[in-house]
């Protein structure tokens, strides 16, 4: 009965998003911070027109809330051409089915494959095995090396922010780096101390914590907390709930 109701609220909120020209909005995937994630299909796939897959994934927030997202999609202007971070098709905007307020959609790459952090949670603790971890942590690191070549700092890296999208054979996932929402230019550190840090606790280095710096080797740091959480199946700290910076300091 509660699986039931669920969906259906999915669906309604799908539908008081709103549809685009050339797609229709399925059904909601996921919820974060900056806005809620949606399955997508296309009208018409490969016309003329576009050139947008059958099937995206599609991040909508209502335009006066959008900020974050219309950051993410100048992130992915200046980072596009690597296929190991995901793919952003554009932007939309659609109308709410009451007509009240207008919505912001980006439209991206869908990762069929779940994330990184749903793979692991699947191993029931166990860790991946070591050949697929290899794989993923290549992937991940040739991603991230192009958005350091690009300029920015990602600054929140960890494993649901990591997509698995199927490959072209269709029998394994490649791994890409998603959520550009939070990326600052690494520019941005050489004018001074941060007014503010950026990510998710668990997985800051020591030195973003303790002296607010990031920068690519905070990148590094994250990553190497993801590999191991591949490997062992557990998060680095080994802690059920979130930690903020205060408590990591404690640690």
């Amino acid at each position: 009965m509660k699986k039931a109701e669920s969906e259906a609220k999915a669906m309604a909120e799908a539908s008081s998003y709103g549809n685009g020209e050339t797609w229709v909005r399925g059904p909601l995937l996921g919820k974060g911070a900056f806005g809620s994630v949606f399955l997508a299909n296309s009208k018409k796939p490969k016309s003329r027109f576009h050139c947008f897959p059958a099937t995206m994934a599609v991040k909508s927030a209502e335009v006066s809330l959008s900020a974050s997202l219309q950051k993410e999609k100048e992130v992915h202007d200046n980072v596009q051409g690597c296929p190991f971070v995901i793919h952003c098709f554009g932007e939309d905007i659609t109308t709410q089915e009451n007509g009240e307020n207008m919505v912001y959609n980006l439209l991206f790459e869908y990762a069929s494959g779940g994330t990184l952090c749903d793979l692991i949670e699947k191993s029931g603790g166990s860790g991946l095995p070591e050949s697929d971890v290899k794989r993923y942590a290549k992937s991940i690191l040739q991603g991230l090396n192009h958005v350091h070549d690009c300029g920015y700092v990602h600054c929140d890296l960890k494993p649901e922010n990591v997509l698995l999208v199927s490959a072209a054979t269709g029998e394994s996932f490649v791994a890409k780096i998603g959520d550009l929402g939070l990326a600052r230019r690494s520019e941005q550190r050489k004018k001074g101390r941060l007014d503010y840090l950026r990510g998710t606790a668990l997985y800051m280095a020591p030195e973003t914590v303790i002296e607010s710096v990031q920068d690519p080797k905070s990148d590094i740091w994250a990553f190497g907390c993801v590999v191991c959480e591949m490997l062992t199946g557990k998060s680095p700290w080994d802690r059920e709930e979130e930690l903020n910076t205060e408590e990591l300091l404690g640690l």
